[in-house]
């Protein structure tokens, strides 16, 4: 039998509203992103979850301090579960990026999955540390239903997994702030159960996607 997991991307954060690169560093959650939190807990409270596991950075933890308030579950930290690290970039906006960093911007720009920035991680290194941890949570969690709370690229990484997409080709698919995803682990098998669940955030006019 597999872990079934279903993963929450933070809710909007101030700097996701300046359009800036958050990577490791910190930035709070916006009044849209305390909704966005509120109503995914409300999403998820007719559904059944053994344990609680979020990203140790503070939007993911603010999110999940939320979620948790109506679902009141053992709640655990795992810094593996951050998002990508983007090294001197972070807290920059693309434009300013662009100007600073211009051939590093060049290579982002091209998904070569080996670059990083200076002090930062590649997208093949993020993909090998999210789709161990996931690996790791599955079998420590065997048959059981676990949430996650954690941030766009990592989602990214696990659908890359799932339907074994090469890492140098764009992404097709949206990752909203406070969707909803799910996943089946079963060893080195991962299915899809559902992606991007955002009825919740419609009818308030609070999406912001990835």
């Amino acid at each position: 039998m597999a872990t079934e997991i279903t993963i929450i991307r933070h809710g909007e954060t101030i700097w996701n509203a300046q359009r800036r690169i958050q990577g490791q560093r910190n930035s709070k959650l916006s009044e849209n992103g305390i909704l966005q939190a509120e109503l995914v807990a409300k999403a998820l409270d007719k559904r059944q979850f053994d344990i609680l596991i979020s990203s140790d950075l503070e939007r993911a933890v603010e999110t999940a301090r939320i979620i948790n308030t109506q679902l009141v579950l053992p709640h655990e930290y795992n810094v593996k579960l951050r998002e990508r690290s983007f090294g001197v970039v972070e807290g920059l906006n693309f434009e300013e990026m662009k100007h600073q960093y211009p051939d590093e911007f060049r290579r982002y720009k091209e998904r070569d999955p080996e670059f990083a920035f200076p002090g930062g991680e590649s997208i093949q290194q993020l993909f090998n540390r999210v789709t161990v941890e996931i690996e790791d949570i599955a079998r420590k969690f065997d048959q059981q239903k676990v949430l996650i709370v954690s941030h766009g690229l990592v989602l990214e990484m696990m659908m890359y997994k799932t339907f074994s997409i090469n890492l140098t080709d764009p992404r097709t698919f949206s990752i909203n702030n406070s969707s909803i995803s799910s996943f089946y682990i079963d060893g080195a098998n991962w299915f899809l159960k559902e992606w991007g669940v955002i009825e919740h955030l419609v009818s308030r006019n609070v999406l912001n996607e990835l």
